[in-house]
């Protein structure tokens, strides 16, 4: 089969650059692994390098875990309960292909007079930020004028996690430039735009925890949402994650306006225990011994090709595989 290169993604005034913020945390997730954001950008920008292959892409588990969507109604149905709540998602009975609510959050925000708030679930947004067509879903939107009428905006994600990480707060920071553009464009003013992660409590907290960590996460999640059992952090230096946004995308020399330009072949790759996982089911229900022989196979191929040192551990349903 001949060599099939992925082709340069030519930059351009029109039409601009697509990503997602999901896209550069799982980026910075991955160790900013170059090569994973170059075939990201390359799938936005509609190569379908695959097809000179003739393979398909293999679909991913679904992102959320069942805890995890447990989680995500759960706070909806307690938030949904204390105050007026709009399910930008459920309009569209959760469609993956649903089109942006950019109209409907700009509506919103325009009704809400001096003293009421709401919040939009999963509010999609479609915003054009620097020769960049960012999109998202965002968790949760709340929005708050108080009594003079200014505009106070919170900008939540939601994790079923018991810690908050980098890139959690890297990816609402985008989710905020992106609103901030959005408002702006049709001529909306605000007073503060603030970012967080609501997330779980640990089951086993240690002294300290309770003492000096857990209090102001509570009390957070009490104020802003009326919410027990939950922990809300109110991101402190938001400017730091703003700031990583423009270095990373929306600056003119930025992180990922230089990989979208570069030669696959010479874009440095991070291969580690984050990057390869899940590869081999296995069955508990019975000693599959074709399994236990492919796992064994698996395990030579991969060693050859990286060589590196390759661990196979069995989890709960399937094989977890790292290398060293």
């Amino acid at each position: 089969m001949p060599v099939v290169t992925l082709p340069l993604i030519t930059v351009t005034p029109r039409p601009p650059l697509r990503i997602t913020p999901t896209d550069v945390s799982s980026f910075v997730r991955l160790e900013q692994c170059e090569r994973f954001l170059r075939f990201r950008l390359a799938e936005r920008a509609g190569v379908r390098f695959m097809d000179d292959y003739g393979v398909i892409p293999q679909r991913l588990a679904p992102l959320l875990s069942l805890s995890g969507r447990e989680f995500e109604e759960g706070v909806e149905k307690d938030i949904a309960a204390q105050v007026r709540a709009v399910h930008c998602a459920a309009k569209y009975s959760e469609d993956h292909d649903r089109p942006a609510n950019n109209a409907e959050v700009v509506a919103e925000v325009k009704s809400l007079q001096a003293g009421q708030s709401v919040v939009l679930f999963q509010a999609r947004l479609h915003v054009e930020v620097e020769g960049w067509l960012l999109r998202g879903d965002v968790d949760v939107l709340r929005f708050e004028r108080n009594k003079e009428g200014r505009l106070h905006v919170l900008i939540a994600d939601m994790k079923s996690t018991v810690e908050v990480k980098v890139e959690h707060r890297l990816q609402i920071a985008f989710y905020a430039i992106m609103l901030e553009r959005l408002l702006a464009d049709n001529g909306v003013g605000w007073e503060s735009v603030q970012i967080g992660v609501l997330f779980r409590p640990p089951t086993a907290p240690t002294t300290e925890q309770e003492v000096e960590v857990l209090p102001p996460l509570r009390e957070a999640a009490t104020r802003w949402f009326k919410l027990d059992g939950v922990l809300l952090e109110v991101v402190a230096d938001q400017e730091a994650y703003r700031r990583s946004t423009r270095d990373l995308v929306t600056s003119p020399d930025s992180t990922a306006r230089r990989i979208a330009t570069a030669d696959f072949d010479k874009l440095p790759y991070c291969l580690s225990y984050k990057s390869i996982i899940d590869d081999v089911w296995k069955d508990e229900r019975t000693e599959n011994s074709a399994v236990q022989k492919q796992v064994s196979i698996l395990k030579g191929k991969l060693m050859k090709a990286f060589g590196a040192g390759i661990e196979i551990r069995p989890e709960t349903d399937h094989y977890a595989i790292f290398v060293s």
